[in-house]
């Protein structure tokens, strides 16, 4: 294809060309004029000058050809050309199903674009989703190519399906040719009537169903569970906070990934990315009924576990899955910093009551479920006023029979549960009618009498159920409506729940690609509504609500079932790749064997010699290798040990790459970009670093690798040995982010033969070769860090190993614009500092050794050099 073919009738020219070449005699060639006797005898026969060498002349016909072919525009991969004449009607999917390939959709639609302009045909644009203001589709007129491109170009996906019946009913009798860039999924029947309304000439589709994200859910071990509703099970999925810091990842096996993520770092939660593309259909809003929480338990009784029997035995399963349960007395809770705390006939002493108030106040819900030993003394820890003794069948308050649940009141948390009638109550406290604040009457029997009793206290809440927690006063912990219950308590302690009714204004959206920004235009749903709304113009997905009690409306769940579509005849966006146009290289061509032929020239008339040629053309093909290796020899690298784990690879290579520049750019040091290796494979010697990130699960290494690491260390290398978190249970704030973390560290170096080692303190040169350090963060903090003891370490004082488990790299790690790209626990950026220091002070710790530490010890040394 050509974008100016009427320049190739200059390849007409070509025979004209030949005989004119053919009838030109090559310049004459100068000599130098000989005696005059030389010429005696010459016979004065006239001669034919002679005529160019035929390989000659090809070449110069080979130029021109060249030329003019380069300069009528030729091109790889040419626009589709379309049969016909008249407009084209380009229609084109842009719903949340097309964002993860829209830039390959894009670019397909504008080479129909094209092709339609060097026809010189008109093109209509036809978008198949209703805008932002809830527009149907409708054609746009028939317009210039460059005008459609235009429109193309500022065209963007929107965080919805796409309308194909609205669309249908836009088209009136297309005529010409019509190209459909389809998304690959069906919306229903009436698909295939938007098909043959249609009637497409050509469709572009990649044949890919888009992935999307279904809500994710909270196993029993406190993992966060994350399943593929739609698409190919490949890729990961990002743990973010609020702000778009990665807490973890995890790649999926069979459409779904488990994260682990321990109760305190859940809590900062705040949505599911999938890794790129991304769109909104790989992005999950999380609110606080998404995530789990800390749950403290209290009993007076021993055996309050007891199956079936004991005063926790229902409440331990009732609670929300996924929420961490610990129990435990009133002072190992509040240690323990538990979100919410459920006391079965427990009775309180003054202290503990002070306690309590204060958690409550701090945000904390108390719940307490009546009983036997609080029945007869009731304190002032409670929504309202209680009276001693309790209301039972046959006694002195009695009812004739069990009284059932009442419909719940709008104002309370339940609202929205359906009732359940079968329960009944035969025993239970009162509160005092007499002092009753009804606002504070959140469930109630059929009789009126209040079950269950709640009221603000500061930021928390106090809960009374007036009713045991097991069955021996009610049947309530037999009901489905039990966890049900505890659940809308549980959630209390993130705030307190909308209204079922009440409208929620959108606070903030998500566009196609699954960013989130502020809501620019107002949009209401209500709690009630929102788990059966379908996501679109007048309910896009984003967080609803205000404050804490924030909703949040996805994608994934609020569409239509993902079906793929049956498209025979489509045509893949990689068989439309972009045109490419190779008229310039063709020039270059040209004007390379122009060259050729212009020393050719001068080596005929005796002007250049071929030595001088070949030397010209040596200087000009020359090239310089690589130096990787010698560029580690002269320089100062960083390197790291590749793991064959493409994400955790990355983090390592950027975190490197950062503290590299940090070094840099604080320090005399002057470290080049960081180097990812291969013990055994690469040579390792170079390195005065070596970082080494040990994953669960990685494959030990060879024998070649730890005879490079042993050998490293024996000549002064510093190899920093790094896990991406802890087991659970173990010190620090990564306990529980890598589980079987210490079997690899141990089992990996097995075949090290590491020194002895001993806890890293702030009297090491380490806490204060650079800056003074007290302790030692990465991602992590808290536990141990591993550094040899005085014995093994080399003549400069220089430790061959340092052994933790804080993830260093994952504190230092910055993406291409500087952006941090792991959030550290629990200190956040604060933490992230020190983790830059404590790097800065790895990296001279290896350059230097003692020095610093003969530096620090100056002032000492020169009183001694001053005493008499």
């Amino acid at each position: 294809m050509f974008s100016a073919p009427l320049v190739l009738l200059g390849l007409l020219a070509l025979p004209g060309l030949y005989f004119l070449l053919r009838l030109t005699p090559p310049a004459a060639r100068r000599v130098r004029f000989p005696p005059l006797a030389l010429l005696r005898g010459l016979a004065a026969v006239e001669r034919t000058p002679a005529r160019m060498p035929l390989w000659l002349l090809a070449l110069r016909l080979l130029i021109a050809a060249l030329v003019i072919v380069g300069l009528a525009g030729p091109q790889l991969h040419p626009p589709p050309a379309l049969p016909g004449s008249g407009p084209v009607l380009l229609v084109i999917d842009n719903g949340w199903a097309s964002a993860s390939d829209w830039a390959a959709r894009r670019d397909a639609a504008l080479q129909v674009v094209a092709g339609a302009g060097q026809a010189g045909r008109g093109v209509s644009v036809l978008a198949t989703t209703r805008d932002a203001s809830n527009a149907a589709p409708r054609v746009q007129g028939v317009m210039p190519a460059v005008q459609a491109a235009q429109m193309l170009a500022a065209m963007v996906p929107e965080p919805w399906p796409v309308d194909r019946a609205g669309a249908a009913q836009a088209l009136h009798g297309p005529t010409g040719d019509v190209v459909y860039v389809a998304d690959g999924i069906t919306d229903g029947p009436g698909f295939a009537a938007f098909m043959a309304a249609l009637h497409p000439s050509r469709i572009l589709s990649d044949g890919v169903v888009a992935r999307l994200l279904a809500a994710p859910h909270l196993l029993a071990n406190g993992d966060v569970a994350v399943r593929l509703a739609a698409g190919v099970s490949s890729g990961r999925v990002l743990a973010q906070t609020a702000a778009g810091d990665v807490l973890a990842s995890a790649a999926f096996a069979d459409g779904e990934a488990h994260l682990a993520l321990p109760v305190a770092v859940r809590n900062k939660l705040a949505r599911l990315v999938l890794t790129a593309p991304a769109s909104a259909g790989g992005t999950l809003l999380l609110d606080s009924t998404a995530r789990g929480g800390m749950v403290g338990l209290l009993a007076s009784a021993g055996n309050a576990e007891a199956p079936f029997l004991g005063s926790l035995y229902y409440v331990r399963r009732a609670v929300p899955v996924g929420s961490a349960i610990i129990t435990g007395d009133v002072t190992a809770l509040l240690a323990a910093k538990v979100n919410v705390i459920i006391a079965a006939d427990v009775p309180f002493n003054d202290t503990q009551i002070q306690m309590l108030q204060g958690f409550v106040r701090n945000g904390g819900v108390l719940i307490r479920f009546a009983g036997p030993l609080t029945a007869d003394a009731p304190d002032t820890l409670t929504p309202d006023v209680l009276l001693a003794g309790e209301r039972r069948l046959g006694g002195a308050l009695t009812w004739s029979a069990p009284q059932n649940l009442a419909p719940f009141a709008p104002a309370s948390p339940f609202a929205g549960l359906p009732p359940d009638t079968g329960v009944s109550v035969s025993r239970q406290i009162l509160a005092d009618p007499t002092q009753l604040n009804p606002a504070t009457v959140w469930a109630s029997l059929h009789d009126g009498t209040p079950l269950v009793l709640g009221r603000s206290l500061g930021a928390g809440y106090l809960v009374s159920v007036l009713t045991s927690a097991n069955t021996e006063w009610s049947d309530l912990a037999l009901s489905g409506l039990y966890p049900a219950m505890l659940g809308r308590l549980v959630q209390l302690a993130q705030g307190a729940p909308p209204k079922p009714d009440a409208p929620l204004p959108l606070m903030q959206a998500l566009d196609g690609f699954g960013g989130l920004a502020t809501a620019t235009r107002a949009a209401h749903v209500t709690a009630q509504a929102l788990p059966e709304l379908m996501v679109s113009p007048e309910h896009p997905p984003g967080l609803y609500g205000s404050g804490a009690a924030m909703l949040a409306l996805n994608v994934g769940g609020h569409v239509p079932r993902v079906v793929a579509a049956a498209l025979p005849g489509a045509v893949a966006f990689d068989g439309t790749a972009a045109p490419v146009p190779f008229g310039s290289w063709l020039l270059a061509a040209a004007l390379v064997m122009l060259a050729v032929d212009l020393m050719i020239s001068l080596l005929l008339r005796g002007l250049l010699r071929l030595r001088g040629a070949v030397a010209v053309v040596l200087l000009l093909l020359a090239t310089a290798g690589h130096a990787d290796a010698q560029d580690a020899a002269l320089g100062t690298t960083l390197g790291y040990v590749l793991t064959g784990d493409a994400a955790t690879d990355q983090i390592t290579a950027d975190g490197m790459s950062y503290l590299s520049a940090l070094v840099s750019a604080h320090t005399s040091a002057q470290l080049g970009a960081p180097v990812g290796l291969t013990p055994g494979v690469d040579d390792i010697s170079l390195y005065p670093m070596i970082y080494w990130p040990i994953l669960p699960g990685t494959v030990t290494p060879s024998a070649a690798a730890c005879a490079a690491f042993v050998s490293y260390m024996q000549h002064g290398g510093l190899l920093v040995i790094d896990t991406p978190g802890g087991d659970a249970g173990t010190p620090g704030s990564g306990a529980g982010f890598a589980p079987g973390a210490a079997d690899a560290v141990q089992r990996d170096t097995a075949c090290l033969n590491l020194p002895q080692l001993q806890p890293l303190t702030t009297a090491n040169v380490l806490a204060h070769c650079f800056y003074i350090v007290s302790n030692f963060p990465g991602r992590f903090v808290g536990a141990p860090v591993l550094i040899a003891n005085e014995a093994a370490r080399d003549a400069d004082g220089v430790s061959p190993v340092i052994v933790a488990q804080n993830d260093w790299a994952g504190a230092w790690a910055r993406d291409n614009a500087g952006n941090p790209e792991q959030t550290p626990l629990p200190g956040g950026d604060d933490q992230r500092i020190l983790a830059d220091r404590f790097g800065t002070n790895l990296v001279i710790y290896a350059l230097t050794g003692s020095y610093k530490a003969d530096q620090s010890s100056l002032p000492a040394l020169l009183n001694q050099l001053s005493a008499p």
